[in-house]
């Protein structure tokens, strides 16, 4: 850490995320465990429910319950990556389930694999998901030092943000339900460049459509309205912000000093002051 630090540099406090801030990831992971275990469990309950009240499915799957069994796990692997994808904006999640799934399916099909082993092997992969999450989470380092925010991730590699207090405009805490009980949130160091924020948009949109037969032909007719909003909102990614640290009044607190120390008319009051005192010494002395 020394060497990251400038001549005069002095590091003030150094954060790591909360466990809990990163319980979404530990939750997504522990679904696989749960589930590949309760299918492992259930199974055979599982092919009579689709066998009674799927026959369509039943039949689209040759009547087979391995068969049933392997499209059960394969959608209970894509859908909750679906739900990642939507929560992170990342389709690299609903990538690398399918290429997931689709290993499994080539296994099953070339090598025998059964689907007692493919859920097996999601329960591991639930489990290796948990620890690497936590470990992804220690990587975190949020380093304030007299001068500056540096923020830095080492997962698979190094990712820093360096910003001077003396260039940001704002700070911002969020907390959710969690934080609040545990007192952990996510601290926002904004920029004027808007370095910290992103853009949330919601969207109307209203349709109506007509057709009619005119001979062998349909004429058909529509009309759409839509409206959309964007609102710029604190948002960054996990080691461009202070994500999910402890007490972030206090750390809001402590960049808002160094802010204040860092503008111009603190100092030039200070030095005021100073000459104030340094007149004030010599009227004595001569007197």
């Amino acid at each position: 850490m020394k060497k990251e630090l400038l001549t005069g540099e002095r590091v003030i406090r150094v954060l790591k995320p909360h466990p809990l801030s990163f319980w979404p990831y530990y939750a997504f992971w522990l679904y696989f465990v749960v589930v590949g275990a309760l299918i492992l469990w259930k199974h055979a309950v599982i092919v009579a429910f689709v066998k009674n009240r799927l026959p369509w499915l039943f039949a689209l799957l040759k009547h087979d319950p391995t068969l049933v069994l392997v499209f059960v796990w394969a959608l209970a692997l894509i859908i909750p990556a679906l739900l990642m994808m939507l929560v992170k904006v990342s389709i690299k999640w609903v990538v690398a389930f399918i290429l997931i799934v689709a290993a499994g399916i080539y296994a099953f099909v070339k090598y025998g694999v059964t689907p007692e082993q493919l859920l097996a092997a999601t329960i591991g992969l639930g489990i290796l998901g948990i620890v690497l999450s936590d470990i992804y989470r220690r990587s975190h380092t949020y380093i304030l030092t007299n001068w500056r925010i540096i923020t830095k991730t080492g997962f698979f590699g190094l990712k820093t943000r360096d910003v001077l207090y003396s260039r940001l405009t704002d700070v911002s805490v969020e907390q959710g339900i969690l934080g609040r009980i545990f007192n952990y949130g996510t601290v926002y160091p904004l920029t004027a460049s808007g370095l910290g924020t992103g853009e949330e948009f919601a969207k109307v949109a209203i349709a109506m459509g007509g057709g009619k037969r005119v001979g062998p032909i349909d004429v058909g007719a529509a009309v759409a309205a839509e409206k959309g909003r964007a609102v710029r909102v604190p948002k960054g990614r996990t080691w461009l912000v202070l994500y999910g640290v402890p007490k972030p009044h206090e750390v809001r607190k402590l960049i808002l000093e160094r802010m204040v120390a860092m503008e111009p008319t603190p100092v030039l009051e200070e030095q005021t002051k100073l000459l104030r005192e340094l007149v004030e010494l010599e009227k004595r002395r001569r007197a």
